[in-house]
Order: C-alpha cells, then structure tokens, then sequence
C-alpha cells in the first residue's frame, strides 16, 4: 500500500531510507540529502512509501530566481504536489512520467522542455588543464566581490553586493582574470564528501573561445576530486563544445535526462 509523507513526518527510520539511498547512488540523490541537511528553511519533500519502501519524491528548493524541483522514482501519486505557479526547472530522473507531468502543467503553467547529460569525472579518471591559470574567489577580499558583481551583470544576472557575498560563502568559485578584469568563472554549488557539483560555468561573450572556461572547470573539479568526491555536472545536450570540453578534462557522460523549465521570462 502506497502511502504519502511530508517534511513532517521525516522521523529516523525514513532518514534512514534517505541515507541509503543516497549512499546506493550520490549522483541521484545528493540534492535531496544536501538540501535536508543544509537548506532545510528554503526546503520542502514529499516522499511515496510503499510497503514502507521509498519508492519516489518530490523536492522542491526555494532557491535564487526560480525553484528548483526534483522528481525521482515512482512520482505518480506525486505530480500535484508540483507547484506550478512560479518560475522553476523540473529534473526529472525517469523520462518514462514525462508527459504526465506536461498533462499536468498543460493549461496551468507555460512549461519548455529541455534534455540535458549529466556528465561525472573521478580522481582517477581527472586531466587537469591549467588550474593554476584560476584564481579562487574569496569573499573577504573586496576587488573579487566586486568582479564576481560585474560579470554577473555581463552573465544577465544582477545581484546586489549583499547577495553576492552570501553566494561567495555559500559556494566555491574560481575565476580567470585578464588585466584585472574577472573573464570567466565556474563554481562548486553542492559540496558533500561523495560528490561535488559543479556549475555556473560562464566566460565573457568577449573573452570566448581562449579556453578560459575549460581552466576554471579544470580548478574546482581539481578541488573536487582532490577531496575524494566526485565531480558532476550538467550541460544542456545541444552544447556540442561544452561537453567537448568537459570530455577534454575526462568527464563522462552518465545518463541524458528531461528537464521541464517553467514559467521563464519571455
């Protein structure tokens, strides 16, 4: 028999649950296990038991601009606990109850789907390009914050000083510098002793095609691995030079999956 939970029945047997699965396979559930644990305030879960098995759930982060949700296993009974009024990114990780979440969207939420890969690299699978070309970002010294601010302005996302510290001390960022001028930046957003993801890879449009993506990605995933983790990342399936790149560096892909963006701004 199928039963629903919310955050407020999370007790330490379905704890439990959750570490095991997380332990069977970090690449999957490394977001439900680090937002429990680190972003409980901007967090909530519903999970399906069934015969007191976890069998799927439903994760939603309150995050920056838009939520961020997760959909994992036997979501069916689970698809209306989709909020569908605000900006989001679904993930999904079985394609197979793609179109019935697009039947539950349709007519609610204007929603854009999109395939992405997860790709993975280890200690000993890593070639590291130039790391020492990157420079990490750090919150205490105010000429990075101020570099971290504009090419965040060039990237289309403006954010205050206030919010870019709190970015700096939550996540890892490295970034290249020309002429005292921050040119390109990659970031570690997730950090847990298993796996490390890594994101928010941008270089300047008029600084591309110098390799300086590739340096800062080589730097965090350097500092990924180094810490025994592995180091994953996303890139949208189209993004032929990207997954180039990452491939150059000796990640892998591991799986292709849908991704349903909803309610962007046009």
């Amino acid at each position: 028999m199928s039963r629903v939970k919310g955050l407020h029945d999370l007790d330490f047997m379905l704890w439990n649950k959750i570490v095991k699965l997380c332990r069977e396979d970090p690449i999957t559930h490394a977001y439900l296990v680090y937002d429990l644990m680190y972003e409980l305030d901007k967090t909530e879960v519903y999970f399906v038991l069934d015969d007191d098995q976890l069998v799927g759930y439903v994760l939603v982060w309150a995050g920056l601009r838009r939520l961020g949700i997760h959909l994992w296993g036997n979501v069916k009974s689970l698809i209306e606990k989709i909020p569908f009024t605000e900006a989001s990114v679904i993930q999904l990780y079985d394609a197979s109850f793609l179109n019935s979440v697009i039947t539950f969207l349709r007519g609610r939420s204007r929603a854009e789907v999109r395939y992405f890969v997860d790709m993975s690299v280890d200690e000993n699978r890593f070639r590291p390009y130039r790391p020492e070309g990157a420079v990490r970002l750090r919150v205490g010294e105010d000429a990075h914050v101020r570099a971290l601010m504009k090419i965040k302005r060039a990237q289309g996302r403006a954010l205050d000083e206030c919010s870019i510290r709190e970015l700096m001390e939550r996540w890892r960022y490295y970034g290249v510098f020309k002429e005292d001028a921050l040119v390109s930046i990659a970031c570690a957003y997730l950090r847990l002793p298993e796996i490390w993801i890594i994101g928010d890879v941008f270089t300047h449009p008029e600084h591309r095609g110098r390799g300086y993506a590739k340096i800062v990605t080589s730097a965090i995933t350097r500092d990924a691995v180094v810490s025994g983790a592995r180091a994953l990342l996303h890139v949208r399936e189209s993004n032929v030079p990207a997954i180039k790149v990452y491939k150059a560096l000796g990640y892998e892909v591991l799986r292709k999956r849908p991704w349903i963006f909803m309610n962007e701004e046009v």
